[in-house]
């Protein structure tokens, strides 16, 4: 099957199903636009598929899952594939397999520790990168990249220029720790500052906070990731607020067939 075949089935196939809207009373990021920011999310997966070579989605890794924002729309993207949900929310992994029958995967603080002993076909990471250290964001590029299918993608998020903007409405984290975090993101490109304790959750690590990142110093960590290609990069594509990264398989000097 040619790509955008494979593509359009899957659109057409969503768009005939019936989406799971029980939000569990743990879900930490329930609110008005729940819904609406999963629905998102099959727009940027859509799009990202386009972008690459990929004729078929066997497993799929959602990461970090949470309660299912985005997996209970992944499960009627790809009613025939197999699911993992992974994340540090061992309540959160456990609703997302009684709820959206997905193998659950207990994650580590630090990404490089997990083996997931599979490949995937997709890999969707939503606002994962958006809390992550520079050094933290590289390492887990390409760790992610060695789980994939010979077709396989990653779509991954991020907080990216329009970011600024939203932080003037609704600020992501404290004064004096966003100036730390723009000084990165103004000198280098990437910006970052771990959250004070009482902004994070129960199950966020240490070295997790607020990242800020220009698109050349995405695609600077990304051209360092062996055997993959980068497909695209686009801004404010999530929800009309974080910028959107498609990278993977085949690589980008794979020979000609």
């Amino acid at each position: 099957m040619y790509n955008l075949d494979f593509v359009n089935q899957v659109a057409d196939g969503y768009k005939r199903s019936q989406v799971d809207t029980e939000i569990s009373e743990n879900d930490l990021m329930s609110n008005q636009w729940y819904l609406e920011v999963g629905r998102s999310a099959v727009e940027v997966i859509l799009s990202g598929m386009f972008s690459s070579y990929i004729h078929r989605v066997d497993r799929v890794l959602d990461l970090p899952c949470g309660h299912g924002r985005v997996l209970r729309h992944l499960v009627k993207m790809f009613p025939g594939a197999e699911m993992h949900a992974c994340d540090l929310d061992t309540d959160g992994i456990a609703y997302c397999a009684e709820r959206f029958n997905a193998k659950p995967v207990l994650s580590k603080p630090e990404l490089t520790d997990m083996d997931f002993g599979v490949q995937y076909d997709l890999i969707w990471v939503g606002s994962l990168f958006t809390h992550v250290a520079e050094a933290q964001a590289s390492r887990w590029l390409a760790h992610l990249a060695k789980f994939l299918t010979p077709s396989g993608i990653v779509v991954a998020t991020m907080h990216g220029r329009w970011s600024e903007h939203v932080n003037r409405r609704s600020p992501y984290i404290g004064a004096e720790r966003w100036e730390t975090v723009m000084e990165g993101y103004r000198n280098g490109g990437y910006g970052y500052s771990d959250y004070v304790r009482q902004e994070a959750s129960q199950y966020t690590p240490g070295n997790y906070g607020i990242s800020m990142a220009r698109p050349q110093a995405m695609m600077r960590l990304l051209e360092a990731v062996p055997e993959v290609r980068i497909f695209s990069y686009t801004e404010r594509a999530w929800a009309d607020h974080q910028d959107v990264i498609v990278y993977g398989k085949p690589a980008y000097d794979a020979p000609w067939g």
